[in-house]
Protein backbone atom coordinates (compact mmCIF):
# COMPACT_ATOMS: atom_id res chain seq x y z
CA UNK A 1 0.00 0.00 0.00
CA UNK A 2 1.76 3.60 -0.52
CA UNK A 3 2.95 5.77 2.17
CA UNK A 4 1.28 8.51 3.49
CA UNK A 5 3.49 11.84 3.05
CA UNK A 6 3.46 15.56 1.54
CA UNK A 7 2.35 15.41 -2.15
CA UNK A 8 5.16 17.70 -4.03
CA UNK A 9 2.74 19.00 -6.45
CA UNK A 10 0.05 19.74 -4.37
CA UNK A 11 1.45 19.56 -0.79
CA UNK A 12 -1.49 17.52 0.53
CA UNK A 13 -1.10 14.74 3.13
CA UNK A 14 -2.15 12.07 1.00
CA UNK A 15 -0.82 8.38 0.20
CA UNK A 16 1.84 8.46 -2.31
CA UNK A 17 2.33 6.71 -5.04
CA UNK A 18 5.18 5.47 -6.64
CA UNK A 19 5.44 7.86 -9.91
CA UNK A 20 7.40 7.21 -12.93
CA UNK A 21 9.91 10.11 -13.91
CA UNK A 22 9.85 9.14 -16.77
CA UNK A 23 6.23 8.42 -18.37
CA UNK A 24 5.94 4.32 -18.68
CA UNK A 25 4.68 4.55 -22.13
CA UNK A 26 8.07 5.35 -23.23
CA UNK A 27 9.46 2.40 -22.15
CA UNK A 28 6.35 0.41 -24.02
CA UNK A 29 7.60 2.22 -26.50
CA UNK A 30 11.02 1.46 -26.25
CA UNK A 31 10.01 -2.21 -25.65
CA UNK A 32 8.02 -2.50 -28.59
CA UNK A 33 10.01 -0.98 -30.92
CA UNK A 34 13.24 -3.29 -29.71
CA UNK A 35 14.83 -5.64 -31.32
CA UNK A 36 14.78 -8.22 -28.60
CA UNK A 37 11.52 -6.96 -26.73
CA UNK A 38 13.76 -5.81 -23.52
CA UNK A 39 14.77 -2.71 -21.94
CA UNK A 40 18.41 -1.95 -20.37
CA UNK A 41 19.96 0.93 -18.46
CA UNK A 42 23.08 2.86 -19.16
CA UNK A 43 23.90 2.05 -15.44
CA UNK A 44 23.54 -1.52 -14.96
CA UNK A 45 23.22 -2.59 -19.08
CA UNK A 46 23.48 -5.97 -17.92
CA UNK A 47 20.55 -6.40 -16.15
CA UNK A 48 17.00 -6.59 -17.66
CA UNK A 49 14.43 -4.24 -17.02
CA UNK A 50 10.56 -4.25 -16.48
CA UNK A 51 9.83 -0.78 -16.14
CA UNK A 52 11.70 2.65 -16.21
CA UNK A 53 12.14 4.16 -12.49
CA UNK A 54 9.98 5.63 -10.12
CA UNK A 55 9.83 7.44 -6.81
CA UNK A 56 6.86 8.34 -3.97
CA UNK A 57 6.31 11.30 -5.25
CA UNK A 58 2.26 12.80 -6.00
CA UNK A 59 -0.91 11.53 -4.53
CA UNK A 60 -3.42 9.89 -6.52
CA UNK A 61 -4.99 13.23 -7.87
CA UNK A 62 -2.06 14.97 -8.95
CA UNK A 63 -1.19 11.58 -10.39
CA UNK A 64 -4.53 11.54 -12.56
CA UNK A 65 -3.79 15.66 -13.61
CA UNK A 66 -0.46 14.50 -14.97
CA UNK A 67 -2.00 11.13 -16.74
CA UNK A 68 -4.22 13.60 -19.07
CA UNK A 69 -1.20 15.24 -20.10
CA UNK A 70 0.40 11.97 -20.71
CA UNK A 71 -2.12 10.35 -22.82
CA UNK A 72 -2.43 13.66 -25.15
CA UNK A 73 1.57 13.28 -25.44
CA UNK A 74 1.47 9.46 -26.31
CA UNK A 75 -1.51 9.90 -28.44
CA UNK A 76 -1.17 12.80 -30.53
CA UNK A 77 2.85 14.06 -30.32
CA UNK A 78 4.40 10.73 -29.85
CA UNK A 79 3.90 9.20 -33.22
CA UNK A 80 4.93 12.96 -35.17
CA UNK A 81 8.33 12.85 -33.25
CA UNK A 82 8.67 9.25 -34.02
CA UNK A 83 8.40 9.32 -37.53
CA UNK A 84 11.85 9.86 -39.60
CA UNK A 85 10.01 12.66 -41.95
CA UNK A 86 9.43 15.05 -39.17
CA UNK A 87 8.30 18.23 -40.68
CA UNK A 88 5.84 20.53 -38.31
CA UNK A 89 3.98 19.03 -34.90
CA UNK A 90 0.65 20.79 -34.49
CA UNK A 91 0.13 20.57 -30.57
CA UNK A 92 -2.55 21.63 -28.07
CA UNK A 93 -2.34 24.05 -24.93
CA UNK A 94 -1.13 20.67 -22.97
CA UNK A 95 1.84 19.55 -24.60
CA UNK A 96 3.59 22.96 -22.11
CA UNK A 97 2.21 21.28 -19.01
CA UNK A 98 3.58 17.80 -20.11
CA UNK A 99 7.18 19.32 -21.06
CA UNK A 100 6.61 21.20 -17.68
CA UNK A 101 5.61 17.82 -15.27
CA UNK A 102 8.51 16.33 -16.58
CA UNK A 103 11.12 18.95 -16.09
CA UNK A 104 9.83 19.75 -12.85
CA UNK A 105 9.65 15.90 -11.70
CA UNK A 106 13.67 15.70 -12.72
CA UNK A 107 14.61 19.06 -10.76
CA UNK A 108 12.19 17.69 -7.37
CA UNK A 109 14.61 14.55 -7.72
CA UNK A 110 17.93 16.63 -8.07
CA UNK A 111 17.27 19.42 -6.18
CA UNK A 112 19.38 18.02 -2.67
CA UNK A 113 21.85 17.03 -4.86
CA UNK A 114 22.09 20.22 -6.32
CA UNK A 115 22.40 22.29 -3.43
CA UNK A 116 25.03 20.82 -2.63
CA UNK A 117 26.78 21.03 -5.86
CA UNK A 118 25.01 24.49 -6.74
CA UNK A 119 24.74 26.15 -3.35
CA UNK A 120 24.92 29.40 -4.93
CA UNK A 121 21.98 28.83 -7.52
CA UNK A 122 19.52 27.16 -4.39
CA UNK A 123 17.60 30.13 -4.46
CA UNK A 124 16.96 29.55 -8.38
CA UNK A 125 16.55 26.16 -8.23
CA UNK A 126 13.49 26.98 -5.19
CA UNK A 127 11.85 29.68 -7.47
CA UNK A 128 11.69 27.56 -10.43
CA UNK A 129 10.48 24.80 -8.45
CA UNK A 130 7.45 27.35 -7.22
CA UNK A 131 7.13 28.71 -10.31
CA UNK A 132 6.63 25.21 -11.94
CA UNK A 133 4.23 23.70 -9.33
CA UNK A 134 2.00 26.50 -9.01
CA UNK A 135 1.52 26.73 -13.21
CA UNK A 136 0.87 23.19 -13.22
CA UNK A 137 -1.66 23.80 -10.60
CA UNK A 138 -3.35 26.15 -12.88
CA UNK A 139 -2.88 28.57 -10.55
CA UNK A 140 -0.90 31.00 -12.99
CA UNK A 141 -1.28 30.76 -16.49
CA UNK A 142 2.74 31.27 -17.68
CA UNK A 143 5.61 28.92 -16.40
CA UNK A 144 8.00 31.77 -16.05
CA UNK A 145 10.55 30.34 -18.15
CA UNK A 146 10.98 29.36 -21.89
CA UNK A 147 10.49 25.22 -22.27
CA UNK A 148 11.90 23.65 -26.34
CA UNK A 149 11.22 20.32 -27.83
CA UNK A 150 13.66 19.38 -29.93
CA UNK A 151 12.76 16.20 -32.57
CA UNK A 152 15.96 14.22 -33.02
CA UNK A 153 16.03 12.63 -36.64
CA UNK A 154 18.50 10.43 -38.29
CA UNK A 155 21.31 12.75 -39.48
CA UNK A 156 23.22 12.59 -43.03
CA UNK A 157 26.26 13.62 -41.13
CA UNK A 158 28.12 13.78 -37.99
CA UNK A 159 31.40 14.99 -36.50
CA UNK A 160 34.34 11.92 -35.66
CA UNK A 161 34.76 14.11 -32.78
CA UNK A 162 31.43 12.45 -31.20
CA UNK A 163 31.45 9.30 -29.25
CA UNK A 164 30.28 6.37 -31.55
CA UNK A 165 27.32 5.65 -29.64
CA UNK A 166 25.76 9.24 -29.88
CA UNK A 167 23.41 8.34 -32.73
CA UNK A 168 22.27 5.41 -30.38
CA UNK A 169 21.42 7.14 -27.49
CA UNK A 170 19.82 10.42 -29.53
CA UNK A 171 17.11 7.75 -31.00
CA UNK A 172 16.85 5.47 -28.66
CA UNK A 173 17.56 6.19 -25.39
CA UNK A 174 15.42 7.32 -22.01
CA UNK A 175 17.67 10.02 -20.53
CA UNK A 176 17.13 12.97 -17.69
CA UNK A 177 19.28 15.20 -15.54
CA UNK A 178 20.14 18.72 -15.11
CA UNK A 179 23.53 20.33 -16.79
CA UNK A 180 25.54 23.87 -17.10
CA UNK A 181 28.09 25.48 -15.41
CA UNK A 182 28.87 27.42 -12.47
CA UNK A 183 26.47 30.36 -13.20
CA UNK A 184 23.67 28.30 -15.49
CA UNK A 185 21.83 25.94 -15.15
CA UNK A 186 19.11 23.72 -17.10
CA UNK A 187 16.70 20.82 -16.86
CA UNK A 188 17.22 18.10 -19.48
CA UNK A 189 14.86 15.14 -20.38
CA UNK A 190 15.44 12.62 -23.36
CA UNK A 191 12.73 11.06 -24.25
CA UNK A 192 13.40 9.00 -27.48
CA UNK A 193 13.93 11.04 -30.36
CA UNK A 194 12.55 13.89 -28.73
CA UNK A 195 14.55 16.26 -25.75
CA UNK A 196 13.06 18.34 -23.85
CA UNK A 197 15.15 21.67 -22.84
CA UNK A 198 14.07 23.80 -19.66
CA UNK A 199 16.41 26.63 -18.44
CA UNK A 200 16.73 27.34 -14.50
CA UNK A 201 19.11 30.32 -14.94
CA UNK A 202 19.05 31.97 -17.89
CA UNK A 203 15.56 31.59 -17.68
CA UNK A 204 15.60 32.46 -21.46
CA UNK A 205 18.95 31.48 -23.16
CA UNK A 206 19.92 31.83 -26.50
CA UNK A 207 20.59 29.23 -29.37
CA UNK A 208 17.25 27.76 -29.60
CA UNK A 209 15.53 27.68 -33.19
CA UNK A 210 12.16 26.62 -33.72
CA UNK A 211 11.64 24.63 -30.78
CA UNK A 212 10.00 26.80 -28.05
CA UNK A 213 6.56 25.66 -26.62
CA UNK A 214 3.58 27.81 -25.85
CA UNK A 215 1.11 27.34 -23.48
CA UNK A 216 -1.57 28.30 -26.35
CA UNK A 217 -1.69 25.65 -29.06
CA UNK A 218 0.96 26.39 -31.70
CA UNK A 219 3.17 24.88 -34.30
CA UNK A 220 7.22 23.62 -34.18
CA UNK A 221 8.09 23.32 -38.27
CA UNK A 222 11.46 22.25 -39.18
CA UNK A 223 14.29 22.54 -39.56
CA UNK A 224 14.95 23.07 -35.83
CA UNK A 225 18.36 24.29 -34.80
CA UNK A 226 20.27 23.69 -31.38
CA UNK A 227 23.36 26.58 -31.38
CA UNK A 228 23.66 27.07 -27.91
CA UNK A 229 27.10 26.85 -26.93
CA UNK A 230 28.72 23.66 -25.13
CA UNK A 231 25.35 22.04 -25.46
CA UNK A 232 26.19 19.09 -28.14
CA UNK A 233 29.52 18.70 -26.23
CA UNK A 234 26.88 17.70 -22.98
CA UNK A 235 25.07 15.61 -25.37
CA UNK A 236 28.18 13.42 -26.36
CA UNK A 237 28.92 13.34 -22.76
CA UNK A 238 25.81 11.91 -21.72
CA UNK A 239 26.56 9.08 -24.39
CA UNK A 240 29.90 8.71 -23.30
CA UNK A 241 28.52 7.88 -19.80
CA UNK A 242 25.62 6.00 -20.88
CA UNK A 243 27.46 3.42 -22.92
CA UNK A 244 30.55 3.28 -20.20
CA UNK A 245 29.83 -0.03 -19.19
CA UNK A 246 29.71 -2.88 -21.36
CA UNK A 247 27.84 -5.80 -21.78
CA UNK A 248 29.23 -8.93 -20.44
CA UNK A 249 29.90 -12.34 -23.10
CA UNK A 250 26.97 -13.75 -21.17
CA UNK A 251 24.68 -10.86 -21.73
CA UNK A 252 25.87 -10.47 -25.63
CA UNK A 253 24.85 -14.28 -26.33
CA UNK A 254 21.77 -13.54 -24.84
CA UNK A 255 21.10 -10.22 -27.07
CA UNK A 256 22.33 -12.76 -29.71
CA UNK A 257 19.66 -15.46 -29.26
CA UNK A 258 16.95 -13.14 -28.66
CA UNK A 259 17.55 -12.17 -32.15
CA UNK A 260 18.22 -15.38 -34.04
CA UNK A 261 14.96 -16.48 -32.24
CA UNK A 262 13.28 -13.80 -33.99
CA UNK A 263 14.57 -12.56 -37.02
CA UNK A 264 11.81 -10.92 -38.73
CA UNK A 265 10.96 -8.40 -35.56
CA UNK A 266 14.98 -7.93 -35.16
CA UNK A 267 15.21 -6.61 -38.85
CA UNK A 268 11.31 -4.33 -38.61
CA UNK A 269 12.94 -3.05 -35.34
CA UNK A 270 13.97 0.36 -34.96
CA UNK A 271 16.64 -0.52 -33.26
CA UNK A 272 18.21 -2.45 -36.28
CA UNK A 273 17.57 1.19 -38.08
CA UNK A 274 19.27 2.64 -35.63
CA UNK A 275 22.02 0.61 -35.95
CA UNK A 276 22.03 0.75 -39.87
CA UNK A 277 22.02 3.93 -39.60
CA UNK A 278 25.30 4.46 -37.42
CA UNK A 279 26.97 2.14 -39.81
CA UNK A 280 26.12 4.42 -42.85
CA UNK A 281 27.63 7.26 -40.95
CA UNK A 282 30.75 6.08 -39.88
CA UNK A 283 31.44 4.53 -43.74
CA UNK A 284 31.20 8.47 -44.70
CA UNK A 285 33.86 9.13 -42.07
CA UNK A 286 36.39 7.07 -43.35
Amino acid sequence: MPEKGICALCHDVAKLHKSHIMPSFFGAYLKETSATGYLRSGETPNLRLQDLPKQELLCASCEGRFAVWEKDFKENVLPVVQADDFSELKYGPSLLCFLVSLSWRVLVIQRELLSKSHPNLSENVSRTLENWRLFLLGKCKQPKSKHHLFVIGIPIKMSDQFHEKLLQYLLRGIDAGTGGSGSSLFVYAKPLRSLVFSPVIPASPRGWVNTRVLSSAGSLVSPQKIEMGGFLEFLNSRAMEGHSKPLTENQQRKIHEAIVSQPERALRSESYKVHRASQVLRQKLK
